[in-house]
């Protein structure tokens, strides 16, 4: 039985991660921002014995450095993000730096606690959570596409760094998946344009290859197939699930 940590494991990806990973036998550390979302969350999952919870805001690095400062795990999933909509000259420093921070600083503070000892020990396995928008930009997202082209960027300099030492690093890059994250951009367009709730997630939708929005679970296997023996070779991947990615 390994330790898994699930940054931002509450709700959506996270939770539906939390869940394959108890399923394959691990012990689950998950994170998010309320203590009332991560108790309602740890009684939703599976063998609760073998979970636990850290409540901090992991737009603060510091809160997130304390926090994790004692954390030993053999897995970590890197899951938290959100989103903003806007144009540059909409995107105030403010809030550029709390996407920053909760979108790639968060991985970097998380990493850097669980690396050290996955070294020590010879195996660990780390899965970054990106998007569509690692590889391809979103209009009128600007601070969104800059963090996950940039927590693709860390994904794959910390890969290069642990190459050949028994940890991997990855990322996983779905299309738009059905999360509260997805429901609040659909919003958004729906305010923006004058279009119904349900029109508005049909246009996300319509952004996948497949013509529909991903399910968590869904995300969740791909995730948890880099911790099978089988996917020790891979290192330094992003997985893109529901777009087709170009050749960089």
């Amino acid at each position: 039985m390994r330790t898994a940590l699930v940054t931002g494991g509450s709700r959506g990806i996270g939770l539906a991660t939390a869940h394959e990973l108890l399923r394959m036998g691990h012990r689950v550390i998950i994170t998010g921002r309320t203590e009332s979302t991560l108790a309602a969350a740890i009684e939703e999952l599976d063998s609760p014995e073998h979970v636990r919870f850290l409540q901090f805001d992991a737009s603060n690095p510091e809160a997130a450095q304390r926090a994790l400062g004692d954390i030993e795990a053999d897995i970590l999933v890197a899951n938290v993000g959100m989103g903003f909509a806007g144009s540059i000259a909409r995107t105030e420093l403010d809030v550029w730096r709390m996407v920053m921070d909760t979108n790639v600083t968060s991985a970097f503070v998380s990493i850097r606690a669980v690396l050290p000892g996955m070294l020590e020990r010879g195996w660990g396995r780390i899965v970054t959570v990106g998007s569509m928008s690692s590889h391809e930009p979103i209009r009128h997202g600007v601070a969104y596409t800059a963090s996950k082209h940039a927590l693709l960027g860390l994904t794959r300099a910390v890969a290069a760094d642990v190459a050949g030492k028994g940890v991997t690093v990855n990322m996983v890059a779905p299309a738009f998946v059905r999360t509260d994250m997805t429901t609040a951009n659909a919003n958004l367009i729906a305010a923006a344009t004058g279009d119904s709730q349900a029109g508005a997630e049909s246009r996300l939708a319509g952004l996948s290859t497949i013509g529909r929005l991903i399910e968590p679970d869904e995300v969740a296997l791909e995730i948890c197939g880099f911790f099978l023996t089988e996917a020790d070779a891979l290192n330094g991947q992003s997985i893109a699930m529901g777009f087709e990615k170009k050749l960089e």
